[in-house]
């Protein structure tokens, strides 16, 4: 079992998306994402799962614009 990384893209750099933090839990990074989700002011914002290339990862879309994704290493 790998790791997996939380990766937060800013509206400004959707692109460029930086590293946030890698855990061995996806469920601990999840609840980190919510966290980032409340202090960007989107206490509403729900993970989704979407296909991307081989490994499926779960998104999490703000409505300030930013989007946090967690990744399989």
């Amino acid at each position: 079992m790998g790791k997996f990384r939380l990766v937060l893209a800013s509206p400004r750099q959707p692109d460029t998306p930086r590293l946030v933090a890698e855990h061995l839990d996806p469920g601990w990074l999840k609840q980190r994402g919510y966290e980032i989700a409340r202090t960007l002011g989107d206490a509403a914002a729900v993970w989704a799962a979407r296909p991307e290339g081989d490994a499926p990862q779960l998104a999490l879309h703000c409505r300030t614009g930013h989007a946090l994704a967690i990744v399989a290493e």
